[in-house]
Protein backbone atom coordinates (compact mmCIF):
# COMPACT_ATOMS: atom_id res chain seq x y z
CA UNK A 1 0.00 0.00 0.00
CA UNK A 2 1.04 3.27 -0.78
CA UNK A 3 1.81 6.21 1.52
CA UNK A 4 -1.25 8.23 0.27
CA UNK A 5 -3.27 5.15 1.10
CA UNK A 6 -2.55 5.20 4.66
CA UNK A 7 -2.50 8.58 4.91
CA UNK A 8 -6.14 8.40 3.72
CA UNK A 9 -7.27 5.47 5.28
CA UNK A 10 -6.08 7.31 8.50
CA UNK A 11 -7.80 9.89 7.87
CA UNK A 12 -11.39 8.13 7.16
CA UNK A 13 -11.00 6.57 10.68
CA UNK A 14 -10.32 10.33 12.39
CA UNK A 15 -13.52 11.52 10.57
CA UNK A 16 -15.63 8.97 12.29
CA UNK A 17 -16.33 10.74 15.37
CA UNK A 18 -19.56 12.67 16.78
CA UNK A 19 -22.52 10.22 16.24
CA UNK A 20 -26.06 10.76 17.05
CA UNK A 21 -28.83 8.84 17.87
CA UNK A 22 -31.20 6.72 15.74
CA UNK A 23 -33.77 3.98 16.46
CA UNK A 24 -34.65 0.99 14.45
CA UNK A 25 -37.27 -1.98 14.77
CA UNK A 26 -36.18 -5.08 14.03
CA UNK A 27 -38.05 -8.21 14.76
CA UNK A 28 -40.11 -6.53 17.22
CA UNK A 29 -37.28 -5.19 19.43
CA UNK A 30 -36.27 -1.98 19.51
CA UNK A 31 -32.60 -1.02 18.94
CA UNK A 32 -30.51 1.97 19.25
CA UNK A 33 -27.69 2.84 17.32
CA UNK A 34 -24.73 5.16 17.47
CA UNK A 35 -25.01 5.98 13.74
CA UNK A 36 -22.74 8.94 11.63
CA UNK A 37 -25.31 9.82 9.96
CA UNK A 38 -29.10 10.57 10.57
CA UNK A 39 -30.44 7.74 8.60
CA UNK A 40 -27.26 6.92 6.94
CA UNK A 41 -25.54 3.59 5.80
CA UNK A 42 -22.26 3.66 6.41
CA UNK A 43 -20.85 4.42 10.21
CA UNK A 44 -17.50 2.91 10.49
CA UNK A 45 -14.39 3.84 8.35
CA UNK A 46 -11.53 2.07 7.63
CA UNK A 47 -7.93 2.76 8.26
CA UNK A 48 -5.03 0.85 8.02
CA UNK A 49 -3.77 -0.59 11.26
CA UNK A 50 0.24 -1.49 9.72
CA UNK A 51 -1.07 -5.34 10.60
CA UNK A 52 1.07 -8.38 8.74
CA UNK A 53 -1.20 -10.77 7.04
CA UNK A 54 -1.24 -14.09 8.28
CA UNK A 55 -2.69 -17.33 7.12
CA UNK A 56 -2.21 -19.37 4.38
CA UNK A 57 -3.52 -17.29 1.15
CA UNK A 58 -5.68 -19.68 -0.12
CA UNK A 59 -8.73 -18.08 -2.40
CA UNK A 60 -11.82 -19.31 -2.62
CA UNK A 61 -12.76 -21.92 -5.67
CA UNK A 62 -13.28 -19.51 -8.75
CA UNK A 63 -12.43 -15.98 -6.83
CA UNK A 64 -10.06 -13.55 -7.90
CA UNK A 65 -7.63 -12.01 -5.33
CA UNK A 66 -9.67 -8.60 -4.33
CA UNK A 67 -12.72 -9.52 -5.36
CA UNK A 68 -15.65 -10.64 -3.28
CA UNK A 69 -17.07 -13.88 -2.33
CA UNK A 70 -20.94 -15.08 -4.06
CA UNK A 71 -22.32 -16.96 -1.58
CA UNK A 72 -25.25 -18.10 -3.79
CA UNK A 73 -23.70 -18.33 -7.07
CA UNK A 74 -25.47 -21.72 -7.54
CA UNK A 75 -28.77 -20.22 -7.72
CA UNK A 76 -27.36 -19.35 -11.17
CA UNK A 77 -29.15 -16.14 -11.53
CA UNK A 78 -29.23 -14.67 -15.32
CA UNK A 79 -26.86 -12.49 -17.19
CA UNK A 80 -28.91 -9.37 -16.77
CA UNK A 81 -29.83 -10.40 -13.25
CA UNK A 82 -29.34 -7.14 -11.19
CA UNK A 83 -25.71 -7.00 -9.39
CA UNK A 84 -25.90 -6.24 -5.76
CA UNK A 85 -23.00 -5.83 -3.57
CA UNK A 86 -22.53 -5.78 -0.01
CA UNK A 87 -19.78 -4.31 1.71
CA UNK A 88 -19.96 -5.77 5.56
CA UNK A 89 -18.17 -6.52 8.92
CA UNK A 90 -19.12 -9.24 11.17
CA UNK A 91 -18.10 -6.91 14.52
CA UNK A 92 -19.59 -3.92 12.47
CA UNK A 93 -22.91 -3.01 15.27
CA UNK A 94 -24.84 -1.23 12.22
CA UNK A 95 -23.87 -4.31 9.89
CA UNK A 96 -25.73 -6.70 12.71
CA UNK A 97 -28.69 -4.80 12.68
CA UNK A 98 -28.73 -3.99 8.89
CA UNK A 99 -28.40 -8.03 8.49
CA UNK A 100 -31.42 -8.75 11.07
CA UNK A 101 -33.24 -5.80 8.88
CA UNK A 102 -32.70 -6.65 5.48
CA UNK A 103 -30.31 -10.19 5.66
CA UNK A 104 -33.32 -12.36 4.71
CA UNK A 105 -34.69 -10.16 1.96
CA UNK A 106 -31.61 -9.63 0.59
CA UNK A 107 -30.67 -13.62 0.53
CA UNK A 108 -33.73 -14.53 -0.33
CA UNK A 109 -34.02 -13.05 -3.46
CA UNK A 110 -30.40 -14.20 -4.22
CA UNK A 111 -31.38 -17.55 -3.73
CA UNK A 112 -34.30 -17.34 -5.83
CA UNK A 113 -31.77 -16.09 -8.37
CA UNK A 114 -33.78 -12.89 -8.97
CA UNK A 115 -30.45 -10.90 -8.38
CA UNK A 116 -26.66 -11.82 -8.32
CA UNK A 117 -25.23 -11.24 -5.02
CA UNK A 118 -21.92 -10.01 -3.93
CA UNK A 119 -20.53 -9.93 -0.26
CA UNK A 120 -17.06 -8.05 0.32
CA UNK A 121 -15.86 -8.95 4.00
CA UNK A 122 -14.41 -6.24 5.51
CA UNK A 123 -12.25 -5.91 8.25
CA UNK A 124 -12.97 -2.18 9.54
CA UNK A 125 -13.36 -2.90 13.49
CA UNK A 126 -9.71 -4.55 13.09
CA UNK A 127 -8.04 -1.35 11.93
CA UNK A 128 -10.00 1.00 13.72
CA UNK A 129 -9.61 -1.23 17.50
CA UNK A 130 -6.66 -3.64 16.47
CA UNK A 131 -6.27 -7.36 16.45
CA UNK A 132 -7.73 -9.79 13.38
CA UNK A 133 -10.94 -10.54 14.87
CA UNK A 134 -12.50 -9.01 11.60
CA UNK A 135 -10.41 -11.16 9.53
CA UNK A 136 -10.78 -14.33 11.18
CA UNK A 137 -14.77 -14.30 11.19
CA UNK A 138 -14.75 -13.25 7.84
CA UNK A 139 -12.31 -16.56 6.94
CA UNK A 140 -14.46 -18.51 8.82
CA UNK A 141 -17.72 -17.49 7.14
CA UNK A 142 -15.72 -18.53 3.72
CA UNK A 143 -15.15 -21.73 5.57
CA UNK A 144 -18.44 -22.35 6.27
CA UNK A 145 -19.16 -21.50 2.77
CA UNK A 146 -16.65 -24.39 1.32
CA UNK A 147 -19.30 -26.76 3.42
CA UNK A 148 -22.45 -24.92 1.93
CA UNK A 149 -23.32 -23.58 5.02
CA UNK A 150 -22.74 -19.69 4.55
CA UNK A 151 -26.19 -18.17 4.99
CA UNK A 152 -27.15 -20.23 8.62
CA UNK A 153 -23.06 -19.55 9.61
CA UNK A 154 -23.97 -16.12 8.71
CA UNK A 155 -26.43 -15.91 10.50
CA UNK A 156 -25.35 -17.21 13.72
CA UNK A 157 -22.37 -15.47 13.73
CA UNK A 158 -23.60 -11.90 13.32
CA UNK A 159 -26.26 -13.04 16.49
CA UNK A 160 -22.54 -13.43 18.33
CA UNK A 161 -21.19 -10.53 18.02
CA UNK A 162 -19.16 -8.90 21.03
CA UNK A 163 -21.07 -5.80 22.36
CA UNK A 164 -18.06 -4.31 22.84
CA UNK A 165 -15.29 -3.29 20.09
CA UNK A 166 -11.78 -4.28 21.48
CA UNK A 167 -8.92 -5.61 19.83
CA UNK A 168 -10.16 -8.81 20.77
CA UNK A 169 -13.28 -9.38 19.15
CA UNK A 170 -14.81 -12.52 19.18
CA UNK A 171 -14.23 -15.02 21.86
CA UNK A 172 -12.55 -17.99 19.59
CA UNK A 173 -15.23 -20.55 21.01
CA UNK A 174 -18.46 -18.31 19.43
CA UNK A 175 -17.27 -19.75 15.75
CA UNK A 176 -17.45 -23.25 16.72
CA UNK A 177 -20.91 -21.96 18.65
CA UNK A 178 -21.95 -20.80 15.21
CA UNK A 179 -20.72 -23.18 12.80
CA UNK A 180 -22.97 -26.37 15.04
CA UNK A 181 -25.98 -23.82 15.59
CA UNK A 182 -25.47 -23.68 11.82
CA UNK A 183 -25.72 -27.75 11.38
CA UNK A 184 -22.30 -28.26 10.73
CA UNK A 185 -21.05 -31.94 11.93
CA UNK A 186 -18.86 -34.85 11.69
CA UNK A 187 -16.45 -34.05 8.59
CA UNK A 188 -17.76 -31.55 7.97
CA UNK A 189 -17.58 -29.80 11.22
CA UNK A 190 -14.09 -31.03 11.53
CA UNK A 191 -13.32 -29.52 7.79
CA UNK A 192 -14.48 -26.20 8.71
CA UNK A 193 -12.67 -26.06 12.02
CA UNK A 194 -9.51 -27.24 10.21
CA UNK A 195 -10.18 -24.29 7.66
CA UNK A 196 -10.82 -21.53 10.61
CA UNK A 197 -7.93 -22.52 13.08
CA UNK A 198 -5.60 -22.65 10.09
CA UNK A 199 -6.80 -18.73 9.04
CA UNK A 200 -7.03 -20.19 5.61
CA UNK A 201 -8.90 -16.88 4.04
CA UNK A 202 -7.87 -14.39 6.48
CA UNK A 203 -5.00 -12.63 3.48
CA UNK A 204 -8.30 -13.01 1.46
CA UNK A 205 -10.33 -11.61 3.38
CA UNK A 206 -7.67 -8.57 3.93
CA UNK A 207 -7.42 -8.49 0.45
CA UNK A 208 -11.04 -7.69 -0.37
CA UNK A 209 -10.98 -4.73 2.39
CA UNK A 210 -8.00 -3.42 0.28
CA UNK A 211 -9.58 -3.43 -2.72
CA UNK A 212 -12.98 -2.11 -1.89
CA UNK A 213 -10.95 0.83 0.88
CA UNK A 214 -9.21 1.69 -2.54
CA UNK A 215 -12.64 1.75 -4.98
CA UNK A 216 -13.98 4.35 -2.34
CA UNK A 217 -15.87 2.04 0.22
CA UNK A 218 -14.31 3.24 3.63
CA UNK A 219 -17.20 1.81 5.75
CA UNK A 220 -19.60 -0.55 6.69
CA UNK A 221 -22.41 -1.53 5.98
CA UNK A 222 -22.56 -0.10 2.16
CA UNK A 223 -25.06 -1.50 -0.30
CA UNK A 224 -25.11 -0.47 -4.38
CA UNK A 225 -27.41 -1.59 -6.92
CA UNK A 226 -26.00 -2.39 -10.32
CA UNK A 227 -22.92 -0.05 -9.26
CA UNK A 228 -25.23 2.25 -7.75
CA UNK A 229 -25.05 3.31 -3.57
CA UNK A 230 -28.25 2.78 -2.33
CA UNK A 231 -28.78 4.92 0.88
CA UNK A 232 -30.77 2.05 2.93
CA UNK A 233 -30.89 4.39 5.84
CA UNK A 234 -33.98 6.32 3.60
CA UNK A 235 -35.87 3.16 3.97
CA UNK A 236 -36.38 3.24 7.49
CA UNK A 237 -39.17 4.85 8.31
CA UNK A 238 -39.09 7.59 10.55
CA UNK A 239 -42.25 7.22 12.35
CA UNK A 240 -42.26 3.30 13.24
CA UNK A 241 -38.74 3.04 13.00
CA UNK A 242 -39.01 -0.14 10.52
CA UNK A 243 -37.03 -0.64 7.64
CA UNK A 244 -39.20 -0.73 4.06
CA UNK A 245 -38.53 -3.87 3.24
CA UNK A 246 -40.79 -4.44 0.23
CA UNK A 247 -39.34 -0.67 -1.11
CA UNK A 248 -36.28 -2.94 -0.83
CA UNK A 249 -37.26 -5.47 -2.66
CA UNK A 250 -38.39 -3.29 -5.67
CA UNK A 251 -35.56 -1.48 -5.56
CA UNK A 252 -32.79 -4.54 -5.57
CA UNK A 253 -34.94 -6.69 -8.46
CA UNK A 254 -34.98 -3.41 -10.66
CA UNK A 255 -31.62 -3.10 -10.54
CA UNK A 256 -32.28 0.84 -10.21
CA UNK A 257 -32.14 3.46 -7.03
CA UNK A 258 -34.26 6.00 -7.05
CA UNK A 259 -32.42 9.67 -6.94
CA UNK A 260 -33.45 10.35 -3.76
CA UNK A 261 -31.97 7.36 -1.97
CA UNK A 262 -28.58 7.41 -3.73
CA UNK A 263 -25.98 8.04 -1.76
CA UNK A 264 -22.67 9.97 -2.48
CA UNK A 265 -19.39 8.73 -2.21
Amino acid sequence: MSTQDRKAKAQAAAGTTGRGANVIVVAGIVIVLAMALVVGGVIWASRDDGASTTGTSQLPDGVTKGEPIEPFAAAKPPKDAPVVDLYEDFRCPVCAVFEQAAGATITDLAKDGKIRLRVHLKTVIDSNTGGDSSAVAGSSAVCAADEGAWEPYHEALFARQPQQETAEGFPTDAYTEAAKEAGLEGDALDAWQQCTDDGTYVDYVRSVDEASFKAGFKGTPALTVDGTRLQWGGLVDEATGRMDTARLEEILTSGEVPSELEETP
